[in-house]
């Protein structure tokens, strides 16, 4: 298997390195005037930290401000316990950005540990970048007094650190049916997210059952039909999002009502060619009408053939757990009952799409017991 990655919710990321700029650019403001009214010089590392991460973060409203709070305190660490330099502020940053892709992803589920730890270690690194990339910019190019200068500072700070947060979008997976279930998850919502996600899960345990099996062909072609049952299920979500998205910009009812409408007035009309016009208007939004409806029953139908497909999958764990409770599948004869589990579960898959898979499932191989 090869690594599978996909940048999920993209503008999520865009952005956060929006709202790390800002909170960077208000923080320097406030150090600005701290250098010159109270002549205390804010220097950016921590409080350039601080911001971008404050205003980035987007937790859950139950955990606003315990997740905020915890950024003030918890980047503070390695400036109290005093540190060396470079190690002060890469592990500040890290700190902050483990803290985002954990708890403050802008998403209902928390980060998974590898988008943490990748999180945490980009971070680092990007946030020592910045802190270099600040101070060849104030020995060579900007002048050393001014508001500009501390914004520029704060600034590259922030967005150096903000970059760092990318792999708190990233679906990250060594297989790629897994991952793009990841990415989809991601991008629903309601009750079709919950089916991706059952779908997901379900996916990951038969795949978990299928690798303790022999080795041999029929273990591919195993893993091939799993593949299959998973990728089917997220493309019928897939369809069901592009529909709902269509559906939604257009509302049956308010065009139900034109058509309404206008059928009154070509029945109220004197003109006969007003009423000609308005009856055709009618007739096309009656066209309308009929397509959205259409839409509609297609949407229904894809939900339901969704909740079957996730069904199939609960009935490919189930024979799984069968094949094993019955005898060890890694013993004598095991490539051929796996080559049979496989069989069975393509025939499954082929009964559930309609009468042509029925068709098709009548001529394939029996599967023995």
């Amino acid at each position: 298997m090869s690594l599978s990655i996909q940048l999920i919710r993209r503008e999520d990321f865009e952005s956060r390195c929006l709202y790390a700029l800002v909170g960077a650019g208000a923080m320097a403001l406030v150090a600005g005037v701290a250098r010159q009214v109270l002549r205390v010089p804010v220097e950016p590392g921590y409080f350039a930290l601080m911001a971008a991460a404050i205003t980035a973060v987007k937790p859950k409203a139950a955990e606003n401000l315990l997740v905020r709070a915890g950024m003030v305190l918890l980047p503070a660490l390695p400036y109290v316990l005093e540190l060396a330099s470079p190690w002060t502020h890469a592990v500040a940053g890290a700190i902050a950005a483990g803290l985002l892709a954990w708890r403050g992803n802008g998403r209902d589920s928390v980060g998974a540990p590898l988008q943490v730890a990748l999180c945490a270690g980009a971070a680092a690194v990007t946030t020592a970048l910045g802190l270099y990339v600040h101070q060849v910019l104030d020995a060579r190019f900007l002048p050393a007094w001014g508001y500009f200068p501390l914004m520029v500072d704060y600034a590259v700070v922030a967005l150096f650190w903000s970059i760092g947060t990318l792999p708190a979008n990233l679906a990250m997976d060594l297989d790629a049916v897994a991952t793009r279930g990841m990415r989809l998850e991601a991008t629903l919502s309601g009750e079709v997210r919950g089916l991706v996600a059952r779908a997901l899960t379900l996916y990951r345990q038969c795949q978990d059952e299928a690798r303790k099996l022999a080795r041999g062909p029929g273990l591919e072609k195993l893993q091939a039909v799993l593949g299959k049952l998973a990728g089917d299920a997220f493309t019928l979500a897939e369809s069901h999002s592009e529909l709902e998205a269509r559906l939604s910009s257009a509302s049956q009812g308010s065009v139900d009502s034109q058509v309404q409408e206008l059928k009154k007035r070509a029945q109220d009309a004197q003109d006969g060619v007003a009423r000609r016009q308005l009856e055709r208007a009618a007739a096309s939004l009656g066209e309308e009408l009929n397509h959205l409806d259409a839409l509609s029953r297609r949407q229904e139908r894809l939900f339901a053939q969704l909740h079957a497909q996730v069904a199939l999958l609960e009935r490919a764990r189930v024979c799984f757990i069968g094949a094993r409770a019955a005898s060890p599948l890694d013993g004598g004869g095991g490539g051929e009952r796996v080559q049979a589990l496989a069989d069975k579960l393509s025939a499954l898959d082929l009964e559930s799409s309609g009468p042509e898979g029925a068709a098709q499932a009548a001529r394939a191989p029996a599967v023995r017991s």
